[in-house]
């Protein structure tokens, strides 16, 4: 996989996270038109999602309930592409079941089992892998993170994730990545 970024010029929108954490600050780009592009970056690893719906009006027609992670949807790890999202099993979702996104692609990115799960209420999103949670939401903070959104100026969370102290700036990055955009 040899692609390069799909978007050019500058971002829609650009806001920062987490300048006083020990990985941080996080810096996102979002790029709402042609294309539905996110990129995250923290430290010296940027990560991006290209959330754009390649499919035909009549695919999407025909299976509504279809996502973007049904079909797969690419991440680029410092301008170069180096695997998919797609979804996982189970495959239910809903309120209080997770939806869970599987993370494929080339070493050393992608982790060995590395998946990413979200819960609606209250909005857990967890990027585990096979030795363990890397990131994960806490469940007490994202009580306050939507207080905040709802009641306050700022657009963006208060409080940040839990980080394990073995997880990487891309994996971070990957995290924020999918909490910013749609699962």
């Amino acid at each position: 996989m040899t692609e390069t970024r799909p978007v050019r010029g500058e971002p829609d929108r650009t806001y920062r996270l987490f300048r006083w954490t020990r990985w941080g600050p996080a810096q996102v780009r979002v790029w709402d038109r042609p294309s539905g592009y996110l990129e995250v970056t923290v430290g010296d690893q940027t990560v991006g999602l290209d959330r754009t719906d390649r499919r035909s009006h009549a695919e999407r027609e025909g299976a509504p309930t279809r996502t973007l992670f049904d079909v797969g949807v690419p991440v680029w790890w410092n301008g170069r592409r180096v695997g998919a999202l797609r979804t996982g099993e189970p495959r239910r979702t809903g309120l209080l079941r997770r939806a869970v996104v599987d993370v494929v692609g080339e070493p050393p990115f992608v982790e060995p089992g590395m998946r990413f799960t979200l819960r609606a209420l209250p909005p857990l999103a967890t990027l585990r892998c096979d030795a363990g949670v890397l990131v994960a939401s806490r469940r007490w903070a994202e009580l306050l993170n939507a207080a905040a959104q709802e009641w306050t100026p700022y657009d963006d969370d208060v409080l940040p994730p839990k980080v394990r102290r073995s997880a990487r700036a891309e994996h971070i990055a990957l995290w924020l990545a999918l909490r910013a955009g749609p699962v």
